[in-house]
């Protein structure tokens, strides 16, 4: 069988990340085209392909396809050859999105409170920015949760996942929803395929780096001090993509919080709550390897 592949370097941009994709096309004898990724991140990418151009090509699955590069080498597309004299050739757009789309489906587990066990804190729901034109300040949209308390605690990751981002040079913090742009954050990638982002931590802090497979109630960072008041806080924010008819959107949502009072949700307001990290909580989604290095601490 004769074989040649051809190498492109793509370079996309998706929610303030700067992530390098490689795509590779290899031709088989029958002059049949397939496009693969490579991926040499520890997280999935969700690539949007639109063909622009298909010369004595086919694409049995549309024009416009959606595809999943997991961290290694991944199969995209087959582009099949109409007619075997004529010469081939294809033009196509291109968009990245961390995460794998597909596997965006919430878990319905509790999330554990983002602090060592121990720990006292109130609860508040985050929202956008107060509308004047909006009566009722429950219509504005929610965003994440808001801890704040007494002493400074570490911060710990709320359950299993990958560092998929990491931001912590910034003295800079807000009292309202996160500031990406500016606020130190740490984001975690889950196995379901939604994300938890850490916001408005220390500088400087981060006890783990790109890439880390944190477990829950791992230490991550430090918290930094809540503006104009003597408490310390941190923000945490569930994410995830959903597919609608405008295309692939990138929303936060609500998520159960384990208390000592059982679950409640993270968009509600908690005047007092004592931080428990239980164990079945904490081994949940562990694996047979996981779950052997923890019991052997």
């Amino acid at each position: 069988m004769i074989r040649f592949t051809a190498l492109f370097l793509l370079v996309f941009n998706s929610i303030q990340l700067n992530a390098q994709v490689q795509i590779l096309a290899e031709q088989d004898q029958e002059r049949n085209l397939t496009l693969f990724a490579l991926n040499d991140h520890k997280i999935p990418y969700t690539i949007q392909i639109q063909f622009q151009e298909l010369k004595n090509l086919e694409s049995l699955e549309g024009e416009l396809i959606y595809k999943v590069a997991k961290p290694g080498k991944s199969t995209l597309v087959k582009l099949q050859s109409i007619y075997g004299n004529e010469n081939i050739g294809f033009r196509y757009n291109t968009k990245l999105y961390k995460g794998d789309f597909q596997q965006s489906l919430p878990s319905e587990n509790p999330y554990l409170i983002p602090l060592e066990p121990g720990s006292k804190t109130t609860m508040r729901p985050l929202t956008v920015s107060f509308s004047p034109n909006t009566k009722s300040e429950k219509n504005q949209p929610y965003t994440g949760a808001l801890f704040l308390f007494q002493e400074s605690k570490n911060v710990t990751a709320p359950r299993k996942g990958i560092v998929s981002e990491l931001k912590m040079d910034s003295e800079k913090v807000s009292e309202g929803p996160s500031d990406f742009a500016s606020e130190n954050y740490i984001e975690i990638y889950h196995q379901d395929g939604t994300f938890t982002r850490l916001s408005g931590l220390k500088a400087n802090s981060a006890q783990v780096e790109i890439g880390d497979l944190v477990i829950p109630g791992q230490a991550v960072a430090a918290p930094s001090t809540y503006p104009n008041s003597d408490l310390f806080q941190v923000k945490m924010i569930q994410s995830r993509w959903e597919m609608d008819i405008k295309g692939v959107l990138w929303i936060n949502y609500p998520v159960k919080i384990y208390t000592e009072k059982g679950s409640i949700a993270s968009d509600q307001v908690e005047e007092e709550i004592t931080v428990l990290h239980p164990t079945d909580l904490i081994t949940l989604e562990m694996d047979k390897k996981e779950l052997k290095k923890y019991i052997g601490k």
